[in-house]
């Protein structure tokens, strides 16, 4: 964190960043197939049931989709849109695509996934509780302990879904401002 003289300090922790950040949609679809496939492997997940926890994951998560389009046509992930030369170029012809949509399809916006980040001890609960051994056996949930974390941390955090749904608005907002205004 940085104090009002601009200082960092971290004892443990760091940055983890992976994938695609996931809205509240996306979030529980990913962890209700998570759960699904741990329900059916009955068991904490380990060496010994590796093969079947993997089929069973590959089997349940055909409900994701796996590319950036299906997820941004579903709500399931954010994106940042951003306006290209061939959308510059464009800007003011009276054929200009009017939505955001048809931005996207006619190539003057293009859109990439934002990507999640998150600091390490949150998201690491998993890991500890795979040191608790095979009879930790829990569901996966979209919501930590939050009011605990930041308590422990003596002040509040930014919600990162907030965030994300932001910096996608903003550069929406941009994308539109500056080719349909």
């Amino acid at each position: 964190f940085t104090d009002a003289h601009g200082s960092h300090s971290a004892r443990f922790g760091e940055i983890e960043q992976r994938g695609v950040a996931l809205t509240p949609k996306g979030r529980a679809l990913y962890d209700q197939l998570l759960n699904a496939a741990r329900d059916e492997l009955g068991t904490f997940p380990n060496e010994a049931n590796a093969e079947r926890y993997v089929q069973l994951m590959e089997q349940h998560f055909h409900a994701f989709p796996d590319n950036y389009p299906q997820m941004r046509e579903q709500g399931l992930a954010y994106f940042r849109y951003f306006v290209t030369d061939k959308g510059l170029a464009a800007r003011g012809q009276v054929d200009q695509p009017r939505t955001l949509q048809t931005l996207v399809n006619a190539g003057h916006v293009a859109v990439e996934p934002l990507v999640y980040e998150d600091f390490l001890p949150v998201s690491a609960a998993g890991i500890f509780q795979s040191n608790l051994g095979d009879g930790a056996q829990g569901h996966y949930a979209g919501n930590s302990n939050r009011a605990a974390f930041e308590q422990a941390l003596g002040r509040s955090t930014i919600d990162e879904l907030q965030l994300y749904e932001q910096t996608q608005q903003r550069s929406m907002d941009i994308c539109v401002e500056t080719l349909l205004k």
